[in-house]
């Protein structure tokens, strides 16, 4: 900003003489940093990432959700696994657990390690049901649990979806000694403020879950959804 010629006697500022312009380009430097209208980033993946405060930037505030759990197979396919935790720094939110082959729901991810204003569990996966037809039992597959950024998935062979923290759905069984994979449970979700930010911040985005692998029933588990970072940059 150009220094304006206001035709007035140097003050003396803090015991040193400045001039009446360069008193009022500060001042109005700082109105214009008040001023300045938050921006945000959204961390979509990453593993020991680095994250870089802007310039200028007084307050963080940031929404952040593990990955989902993978929702098994029925009868016996292969293993379903958890969802990754995600973290900023020292704070985490913890992933959701994998469905059990034997109908047994992925828990919700909860009580991650670290200091935060809020945490909210995620919700654990749906166990299987049974169905009787014609050529005997059919196995209902199990809803993935929810993240507090979305619902699990809930069909046959579809993932949740990605950034979302949701579980995936189990795989449907069948036969009279079959067995319904259950659904992955949900991401842990937490928020946190920070005020005066550090330059720079550790992150990592937690992975989705593997859906357990097609055995013996009609479907796979499907994969868990990514997790993800919101952060809201004050100013």
């Amino acid at each position: 900003m150009t220094t304006p010629n206001i035709g007035m006697t140097d003050p003396t500022v803090n015991g040193s003489a400045d001039t009446w312009g360069t008193v009022m380009n500060a001042n109005l430097d700082l109105i214009d940093t008040a001023f300045t209208r938050a921006t945000r980033q959204v961390l979509t993946s990453g593993s020991g990432a680095t994250y870089t405060t802007p310039a200028n930037v007084r307050q963080l505030r940031i929404r952040m959700v593990g990955g989902g759990g993978g929702g098994a197979a029925g009868n016996g396919g292969g293993t379903a696994t958890a969802g990754g935790a995600t973290s900023f720094n020292s704070i985490v939110a913890t992933g959701g657990g994998a469905g059990n082959d034997s109908s047994l729901a992925g828990q919700g991810g909860n009580s991650g390690a670290g200091s935060a204003s809020f945490r909210a569990g995620g919700q654990s996966g749906a166990s299987g049901g049974a169905v009787l037809t014609a050529s005997g039992i059919a196995f209902n597959g199990a809803v993935g649990g929810a993240s507090a950024l979305g619902g699990g998935s809930s069909l046959a062979g579809t993932n949740a979806k990605a950034n979302t923290g949701a579980g995936g759905y189990g795989g449907t069984g069948s036969g009279y000694a079959g067995t319904t994979g259950g659904g992955g449970g949900g991401g842990e979700y937490v928020e946190i403020i920070i005020n005066s930010p550090a330059a720079t911040y550790t992150y990592t985005v937690g992975a989705g879950g593997s859906g357990g692998t097609l055995g013996s029933g009609t479907s796979a588990g499907a994969n868990g959804g990514s997790g993800v970072i919101i952060v809201d940059e004050i100013y």
